[in-house]
């Protein structure tokens, strides 16, 4: 298959050999080693923990109890404890799964950011947004009273009746505009002319005349400004890829009943 073709697969089966290998002679039956490496990554622990190296009596506490909890470990194996529990299954896939992240993350991969964000451009792009004003009324039949008002050069800020609404909105995208005046009343935005009032247009508050003031047409931010963000984009992509093939891959080795 074309999968097994890739260095990256090949390097994560050699990685879960080399692990399994290295669990099984560190794990003799009846043997527990407590050798240096043991004592470093306790010492570290501790320190992690604490923010300082443990003493000779500290770490030799927790060698002792590393050791309990190893005697305790390969006796909950031998009784089968680790079959059929959820929480030892998640785990195995979660430590299996940081494998695969782990592997993903090396090497230069400028260019497949480049790559990734010029895809999906879309992602990182600001939407059309409106910077409009609106005058509120409920009852229809104010239309043409306000509609005169205006050609009269009344100021329009003392027309609205009193609500919780703003006179003025600047840079609202689609999205953010349904979130205050509703549905219906995004379907009107395409119908706004710059510096002119329009209406009436309805909305879940109830009627408006809308001037727009402003159109802010979709801007992509540069890769520059946001590198961070797209390279954990792009990782997070790349481990969703890998991931999902080498699945695809193991699954043609199983043959699945459904019952």
């Amino acid at each position: 298959m074309k999968l097994l073709r890739e260095p990256l697969v090949w390097f994560f089966a050699v990685g879960i050999v080399l692990f399994a290998t290295d669990d099984y002679f560190s794990r003799q039956p009846g043997r527990v080693v407590v050798d240096e490496g043991v004592r470093s990554r306790l010492d570290k622990l501790w320190q992690v923990q604490t923010g300082n190296s443990a003493t000779p009596k500290e770490l030799e506490s927790l060698v002792q109890n590393w050791i309990r909890e190893e005697v305790f470990y390969r006796e909950a194996l031998r009784m089968g404890l680790d079959r059929d529990d959820s929480i030892v299954r998640r785990r195995l896939v979660q430590k299996l799964g940081f494998l695969i992240e782990e592997v993903e993350e090396e090497g230069d991969q400028a260019q497949a950011v480049q790559e990734y964000y010029q895809v999906n451009t879309a992602d990182y792009s600001l939407p059309v947004r409106y910077s409009f004003s609106q005058i509120f009324f409920t009852d229809g039949s104010r239309l043409v009273e306000l509609q005169t008002k205006l050609e009269q050069g009344d100021d329009w800020r003392g027309l609205s009746e009193t609500s919780m609404l703003n006179s003025s909105y600047a840079s609202r995208s689609e999205k953010e505009i349904t979130a205050i005046f509703g549905r219906p009343f995004v379907g009107y935005l395409h119908s706004l002319v710059q510096g002119k009032w329009v209406g009436p247009i309805k909305s879940s508050f109830g009627l408006h005349l809308v001037r727009l003031e402003r159109l802010i047409p979709t801007e992509t931010t540069p890769l520059a400004y946001i590198e961070k963000r797209v390279y954990a984009d792009y990782l997070q992509h790349r481990r969703e890829v890998v991931t999902e093939a080498f699945y695809q891959d193991l699954l043609g080795s199983y043959e699945i009943v459904l019952e």
